[in-house]
């Protein structure tokens, strides 16, 4: 472990920038939480540097969003009718493919929109500005991926868009294609090799705006097949967000829309009354800590199934401090106004933060238990995480302190709900844990409760009326802590029926993390640990590469611009999974006029009440068993869903065909379901209705016949072309089907890893050999060239082949003239050496002695003669 002067001063830094942060650096704006004892001004705003739900484009450094709020002083809670002010501004940001140049984007109550085209965007004949007609709408897609298409396969869009390959022309430099939405033809056309394909539609008051912009890089006609290459799709939604002047978005009202700027101002007071959380509008929302002090931050909504990014304040060549109250991704106790974590840059050289100079520093708090009679507790953020640190002396129990044996670990449980437990039933814990009450005495202040864990007693006990139960466990070398803690609030004896009631559970886990002097998380060693803190610091340099995201430690990566100018920000990313999501079960093939069960699960139980719609018209409300019945009346493919507050909807895509093509439909399936290039494929021909098998059914291939189905519906198919084609069938007596299959292209992908420097000190003029080991984790053989970096300079480089899985190390030999320290990077390894002037040896500097004595004396002979 490395230990100096200069190291023990580091937390002292990173402490004072805590205190700068909060005292006077951040007094308008820079922090996301708002603090009355933190000297900041009564008129504050945030703004998307700092606030991470708002739009920020890194590379470009513009924010679109600001929200202002005036105060009449620190103890106001009360913000008046205009008072709270938001605005927000286009910006222009370029399309994934270049060549299409920029268009507009804007923020819009925490959300990313479409503002509009610019002069600059290459398919659009004029600026487009949807803001100016007070029209907001979303992107969909916007990539630069290649893909390749065959003649009668189709490129899926959103929205129940399909751009269809009909034919490639004999010259093979023009593709005809057709636009299809929900089954019907609503465009078509005749794109020439390395050209846009664009179509236009009206979106409320603005006219011929392109909605679908799909780049045609190549065409190919060939004797067997025909094949276009697509490399580049933009695609906006239909479905825009309407705004005039008056409106209210929440507790908003719009003041003015225009084609440069959005602002709205509340148009009735917001009270900031302890512990409320208030709905802005949209995702937008304030939090109010539960505290005489008046602390409040912007919430955005999380709770929508997605990935969200928590990023600290932007930092733009220089350095920064970033802590609870500028990084919403560490660990921060609003009620009471704790934070514990730090994570500090001493010192950027250019794009280097050198060894010693990212800095982590954490500090156990003390935190009230949420049945505030127990006391206190500690915790301590780590790596954005909350950890459990120990007890001090409380109700329940002398002190224990965890983070002094050098364990974390979760808090799973804290609360003060009121729950009714009945004599025979048992409160469910974490971690398999369950508290049985088995029986209530007959005076009624006693309870007789034993601990199970998976199914087993591993304690009993007579718990009185008013008191708590303390289950102690070892947990690593902390002896005697207490893992559970249950506050039984009072115990009722009736002449019929028995209770107790709870009023207070805490919980921390079993399974604990260790944490020691030298232990590694990431780029970060740890350099100190006891019983208040724990600090780390980089033990090799970081490198701010742009246009990456560089892994720092645990969840905590920093984020560059791809951008000239430094500009690079710490985020942890969150993920609200589906976990409440509605599934749809019905044949996906309906009888025109036959009526269709629709029934909607969840987790495989019936869901009532649930909102079903057809084809965008509301069929009804699910039954008791989760089930609502529809006849359909039209012919095609439809799309159904299923919404009910609390749970994700769902949505399923189904075809109604005639009644005289019941016996005569069938399907195509395909096995596996995911497929890569020189995969063996299972086509499989079965019917719509009633799934038996159909045999003697002719495959085509991209229009080409592969042959026909077994006696068992089935056919087997080597595909060596990756991109997506079009399988069709033409059975005898039966209605033809079509898939279009999506092949996977087989690529390798490398991995750098252990690199190596030997000898770290070298003289000049010595030579350093460099080893980092290349390993292909894709799934096809191939090439890379390994270039060797030194200083930001490319020095050397060596190509290799690598088999899937190989690993091989490659190395490099360097030698330096000048004394200094260099940095190495090869892929997405870095690391260092030092050079330092060569010094003569001993045997050198005494023959130099004597050479020097030698003409001395020669000189002096030839003077005496």
């Amino acid at each position: 472990m490395k230990t100096s002067i200069h190291k023990k001063t580091l937390v002292v830094l990173i402490l004072l920038g805590f205190v700068c942060t909060v005292a006077s650096a951040q007094e308008t704006t820079g922090n996301r939480i708002w603090d009355a004892d933190a000297n900041m001004s009564l008129e504050y705003t945030w703004a998307a540097q700092s606030y991470s739900g708002f739009y920020y484009d890194l590379d470009s450094g513009i924010g679109s969003e600001t929200l202002t709020i005036k105060l009449d002083s620190k103890t106001d809670r009360s913000i008046d009718t205009r008072d709270l002010v938001y605005s927000t501004k286009p910006i222009n940001i370029e399309f994934e493919r270049d060549e299409w140049g920029s268009y507009q984007v804007i923020g819009f109550m925490a959300e990313r929109y479409f503002a509009g085209y610019t002069s600059d965007s290459a398919f659009a004949d004029d600026d487009a500005s949807l803001m100016e007609k007070g029209q907001l709408t979303k992107v969909l897609i916007d990539n630069s991926d290649a893909t390749s298409l065959f003649s009668g396969s189709s490129l899926v869009l959103e929205e129940g868009y399909k751009l269809n390959i009909v034919d490639v022309d004999l010259e093979g430099n023009k593709v005809f294609v057709s636009l299809m939405k929900d089954a019907t033809q609503v465009d078509s056309g005749v794109i020439t090799s390395n050209d846009d394909y664009v179509y236009e539609k009206d979106l409320g008051s603005a006219e011929n705006v392109p909605i679908i912009a799909v780049h045609f890089d190549d065409i190919f006609r060939g004797m067997e097949t025909n094949a276009v290459f697509v490399e580049g799709i933009f695609q906006i939604s239909e479905q825009y967000e309407e705004i005039d002047t008056g409106d209210n978005f929440g507790r908003l009202e719009i003041k003015t829309v225009s084609e440069d700027e959005i602002s709205m101002e509340n148009d009735d007071a917001i009270s900031l009354s302890k512990g409320r959380i208030i709905t802005i509008m949209g995702k937008l929302k304030l939090v109010v800590a539960d505290d005489n002090t008046l602390r409040f931050a912007p919430l955005l909504d999380l709770s929508e199934p997605g990935t969200y990014e928590l990023r600290g304040t932007v930092a733009e060549a220089e350095t920064l401090t970033w802590t609870p109250l500028n990084f919403e991704g560490f660990y921060y106790n609003i009620d009471e106004g704790i934070g514990t974590e730090s994570l500090g840059i001493l010192s950027l050289d250019s794009r280097t933060i050198e060894e010693g100079n990212l800095v982590y520093s954490t500090v156990a708090e003390e935190v009230n238990f949420e049945y505030n009679q127990w006391g206190k507790f500690h915790v301590v953020g780590f790596m954005a995480e909350k950890y459990f640190a120990g007890y001090p002396n409380n109700a329940f129990t002398n002190g224990v302190s965890m983070l002094s044996e050098g364990q974390l670990s979760k808090v799973l449980i804290d609360n003060d709900k009121k729950s009714t437990i009945i004599p025979g039933s048992s409160l469910v814990l974490e971690e398999g844990y369950e508290l049985r009450v088995s029986e209530v005495d007959l005076n009624g202040d006693k309870v007789l409760i034993s601990l199970m864990k998976n199914g087993k007693q591993v304690e009993g006990g007579v718990i009185p009326s008013n008191s708590y139960y303390v289950y102690e466990k070892d947990l690593g070398s902390a002896e005697d802590v207490p893992v559970i803690v249950v506050h039984f609030a009072d115990i009722f004896r009736g002449t019929e029926s028995n209770a107790v009631f709870v009023e207070g559970m805490f919980q921390i886990s079993e399974n604990f993390v260790k944490v020691d002097d030298g232990d590694r998380y990431g780029k970060m060693e740890v350099t100190s640990i006891d019983s208040t803190k724990i600090e780390m610091e980089n033990d090799k340099s970081v490198t701010l590469s742009r246009d990456k995201s560089i892994p720092i430690m645990g969840d905590i990566s920093f984020k560059v611009a791809d951008s000239s100018v430094v500009r690079y920000y710490p985020f942890v990313t969150f993920t609200t999974q589906p976990s409440r999501a509605l599934s749809i079960e019905m044949p996906s093939v309906l009888v025109q006029g036959d009526t269709a069960d629709i029934k909607v699960t969840f987790r495989g139980a019936s869901v009532s009440e649930a909102l079903v719609e057809f084809d965008g018209g509301e069929v009804g409300l699910t039954s008791d068993e989760g089930v609502v019945s529809y006849k359909p009346t039209k012919l095609g493919t439809f799309s159904v869903s299923a919404e009910k507050e609390g749970f994700v909807s769902a949505d399923k895509e189904v075809e109604v065909i005639s009644p005289d093509d019941v016996t005569r439909k069938i399907l195509i399936e395909v096995s596996p379901g995911v497929v890569y290039q020189g995969d063996t494929i299972t086509i499989s021909t079965i019917k719509a209705i009633g799934a038996d098998p159909v045999a003697d059914v002719q495959i085509f291939f991209d229009d080409v016949s592969i042959g026909s189905t077994s006696t068992g519906g089935t056919l087997s198919f080597t595909v060596m072309d990756s991109g997506i084609h079009r399988i069709k069938s033409q059975p005898d007596g039966f209605l033809g089907a079509e898939l279009n299959l999506e092949v996977l292209a087989l690529e390798p992908e490398f991995e750098y890893s252990n690199l190596v420097i030997i000898p770290s000190e070298v003289n000049t003029g010595e030579n350093v050999t460099i080893r980092i080991d290349v390993t292909n984790t894709g799934d096809s053989v191939g090439s890379i060239n390994v270039q060797l970096t030194v200083n930001n300079e490319v020095v050397d480089s060596k190509d290799i082949i690598l088999d899937v899985g190989e690993k091989r190390t490659v190395e490099f030999t360097r030698t330096e003239s000048g004394a200094g320290e260099y940095l190495v990077q090869i892929g997405t390894e870095s690391d260092t050496f030092t050079v330092t002037r060569a010094v003569p040896s001993v045997g050198i500097f005494v023959s130099l002695i004597v050479l020097v004595s030698t003409v001395f004396l020669i000189k002096r002979h030839r003077k005496k003669n």
